[in-house]
């Protein structure tokens, strides 16, 4: 499975409207610049996320979008299936009707498994730590200028 552009830039919106709106709304024009996201495809992802209560706008002068709940109540799940309709790494999984073979078929507990786990994730990361995670200053630390990459194998940096 592999997450299209559309999903890619609802995300990144989510994310600046989640670091950069504290009362007031921002234009889709502002996003856009901030992300790289062309405006008119952001303009098109709008009314999805709209549709999910995500967000919500307001038109007309002080216009602009606004978070439809707190960020730490979004999580990137909502926002993927907001774009792209439920999640699945497999047609087997979408549902009772989705595939014929489940009752036998060996791989179908292990597509669970891992789409299990995946959906997981994208619930518990909400878009209060990816602003948070966006702010922490990046550090790398090199001791002695050698990394160890196992009791027997070192290389040098």
């Amino acid at each position: 499975m592999q997450l299209t552009r559309r999903a890619e830039y609802g995300i990144r919106a989510m994310v600046d409207l989640a670091a950069n709106s504290e009362s007031q709304p921002i234009m889709s024009k502002d996003i856009a610049a901030r992300q790289d996201i062309p405006v008119k495809f952001l303009v098109q992802i709008v009314p999805d996320l709209k549709s999910a209560g995500l967000i919500y706008t307001v038109r007309g002068n002080g216009g602009g979008i606004y978070l439809g709940k707190r960020p730490v109540e979004i999580n990137l799940r909502q926002i993927v299936e907001a774009i792209e309709g439920p999640i699945a790494l497999n047609q087997c999984l979408l549902g009772e009707n989705g595939c014929t073979r489940k009752p036998g078929c060996a791989i179908h507990d292990v597509w669970r498994q891992a789409q299990s786990q995946m959906l997981s994730v994208l619930e518990s990361t909400t878009l209060a730590r990816l602003v948070e995670t966006k702010k922490a200053p990046q550090t790398t630390h090199v001791v002695d200028s050698v990394i160890r990459v196992s009791n027997e194998t070192e290389v040098e940096v």
